[in-house]
């Protein structure tokens, strides 16, 4: 809307000579010797005041939220579940405010409703973008059991293999998940485990003295119970601008209009 405003072209309609006649003469006078600036003797501009207003605001919020879900028989980790959410709002607000008088736009009282009252006019254009992306991650996720767990299957089984009156040889295994679970354990642990497969030796030996004749195997696994986490990322972009133009358009003859008039002769 501003673009269509020119006043530098205001000239071609301004009021008969017989009544501003004076006025033109000292503008015209004061532009011929205003060479130097490049002032052209035919621009008058209407333009009584102009006045702009800005503001900027922005607003960031965050949020992040958990929650877990255990199993009931042993209380192990069945799901974890996450959740973040980001918000960035930005808003631009510009304001112009112009004033000008009605002899330079070529208007007559007859166009005011009120000869003694400004005309207003009030224009906005307001631009608003939002931007929204959410990601979804579902992950399954191995444990491993504790070495203290393990250790105490080797316990009961040892507990148990002894009372067996076949008196068989006792053996145990260890899977993946068990060796990597008492390899990365305490030291105090690795010990404890390893005075266990002593005393399994020796009953061995005696039952071997013995003549046993079967096998009693120990399975140790370090498999733990498998859980699933969820997770949850939204990103919310907003961005706001606003042009306000109040244009304030002083009837003709007005007080306002006259201080103009008088500042210019």
């Amino acid at each position: 809307m501003l673009s269509t405003i020119q006043p530098s072209l205001l000239n071609a309609i301004l009021p008969k000579e017989n009544t501003t006649s004076g006025l033109r003469s000292v503008l015209t006078n004061i532009a011929s010797n205003d060479k130097g600036y490049g002032v052209d003797k035919s621009e008058l501009s209407g333009l009584s005041s102009f006045a702009l207003s800005m503001q900027f605001s922005e607003i960031n919020y965050g949020s992040t939220s958990s929650e877990m879900l255990y199993r009931s028989n042993d209380n192990s980790l069945a799901l974890k579940a996450s959740r973040s959410i980001n918000f960035n709002l930005k808003v631009e607000k510009f304001q112009f405010d112009l004033t000008l008088s009605a002899e330079s736009l070529g208007l007559d009282a007859s166009m005011f409703k009120n000869s003694s009252e400004p005309m207003i006019l009030k224009l906005q254009y307001t631009q608003t973008e939002l931007m929204f992306s959410s990601e979804i991650q579902i992950k399954q996720h191995k444990t491993l059991r504790t070495p203290q767990e393990i250790i105490r299957d080797l316990v009961k089984g040892l507990t148990t293999a002894m009372q067996d009156p076949d008196k068989r040889t006792i053996m145990y295994t260890l899977d993946d998940e068990a060796i990597q679970s008492l390899v990365q354990s305490d030291p105090q642990l690795g010990k404890l485990f390893g005075e266990l497969v002593m005393i399994m030796n020796a009953v061995n030996l005696m039952k071997e003295q013995s003549q046993g004749n079967r096998d009693y195997t120990i399975m140790l696994s370090g498999k733990g119970n498998p859980y699933t986490e969820f997770s949850e990322k939204v990103d919310i972009t907003g961005y706001a601008k606003e042009y306000s133009v109040n244009i304030t358009i002083l009837p003709p003859n007005s007080d306002s209009a006259n201080q103009v008039e008088a500042a210019a002769t």
